[in-house]
């Protein structure tokens, strides 16, 4: 029995596998150290993936915080929210750099101080960024203000000086105003010398440089169809000259064989020139406020570039009607007792 038993015994531990020791280098029979060496790299492994996600979930979180550029409409909102919460964040600091004072710690635990604790704020870590962002954009926003501020203002003040409409009706009425016409209700009314006078001077202002013949006194030869044109363009369409009993004292002479007029030589330096100060309207007529400025004033020196403008010695009131897309002069009467600027009456 002995002998077969341990017959048995050996064909039992025969059969039984003993265990080998892992290949590599490892050969100790004790596997404690290979777990424990196992367990640590995955412990570490797993430590760098939670703050390899944590840079990631911190870069997101400042990426979301960034603050867009704000469109125009929104800015001043922007502006005025960002620099509420760094006044908010100001104070918050400021406070608690005040009382930095030990708090009591609730079950008779030992106090800690303030500001050996950590701080938790709802709002997140980002505050400071969120401050200096704020401050970019009310800054930003103010220049913006201040621009479209300039901009309007500019735009106002063009379109209250703005006085080219009435610089406009001058070089219309220089060629009348140059003769000083007494008043009238109509062009029948208005003295035929006046009319033919200013026709012509605005012939010569239109067309002066196509008007390059000559008569042997070195006088300039200007077509009546010329000055016919240029009368209806300030009387009316049914406005006429008068060519007979022309006053020889005048400037120009008449050939009605030639149909030809001969003008001297001659400067507009000693008439008026009119200075047109307002417009308004009246029975849908345009009624023009005109200044008459003396040959002395000193604006007119300066080539019409005074800033304070000229001082008419006296002022006429034009009433224009409309023919189509242009207009004449219809009526030439005084201002109305009380509406005569002060400059005038002295």
């Amino acid at each position: 029995m002995d002998q077969q038993d341990r017959k048995t015994n050996g064909i039992g531990e025969a059969e039984v596998p003993e265990k080998e020791p892992p290949k590599g280098k490892v050969l100790s029979s004790d596997y404690r150290e290979l777990f424990q060496a196992l367990d640590e790299k995955e412990r570490r492994q797993r430590e760098k993936a939670e703050r390899v996600s944590q840079e990631l979930e911190s870069r997101q979180e400042e990426k979301k915080e960034e603050p867009r550029r704000p469109d125009p409409a929104a800015a001043v909102k922007a502006a005025v929210k960002a620099a509420q919460e760094g006044l908010d964040l100001l104070q918050e600091e400021t406070e608690e750099v005040e009382s930095p004072q030990t708090e009591q710690e609730p079950d008779g635990e030992e106090a800690v101080p303030a500001e050996e604790k950590p701080r938790f704020r709802a709002r997140g870590t980002h505050r400071a960024p969120s401050l200096f962002m704020g401050v970019i954009i009310l800054l930003l926003a103010l220049t913006g203000v201040g621009y479209l501020a300039t901009t309007v203002g500019t735009q106002v003040y063009r379109m209250i000086t703005d006085d080219s409409r009435e610089r406009g009706y001058d070089e219309f009425l220089r060629p009348i105003v140059m003769q000083d016409p007494e008043p009238f209700t109509s062009q029948e009314d208005a003295d035929g010398q006046m009319v033919l006078a200013a026709s012509l001077w605005k012939a010569l202002e239109d067309n002066s440089a196509s008007y390059t013949d000559y008569d042997d006194s070195g006088r300039t030869l200007v077509p009546l169809v010329d000055v016919s044109d240029a009368c209806h363009a300030l009387f009316g369409p049914d406005a006429q000259l008068e060519l007979t009993n022309l006053n020889t004292d005048t400037f120009f002479t008449f050939d009605e064989e030639t149909n030809l007029f001969h003008v001297t030589p001659y400067s507009t330096q000693s008439s008026f020139t009119p200075w047109t100060e307002s417009i308004t309207t009246e029975d849908g007529n345009t009624v023009l406020r005109v200044g008459y400025v003396a040959p002395t004033d000193s604006w007119r020196e300066e080539s019409g570039s005074g800033e304070d403008g000229p001082e008419p010695v006296k002022y006429m009131e034009y009433v224009l009607v409309r023919d189509g897309d242009q207009e004449y002069v219809k009526e030439v009467r005084e201002p109305k007792e009380g509406t005569v600027p002060s400059s005038s009456q002295e």
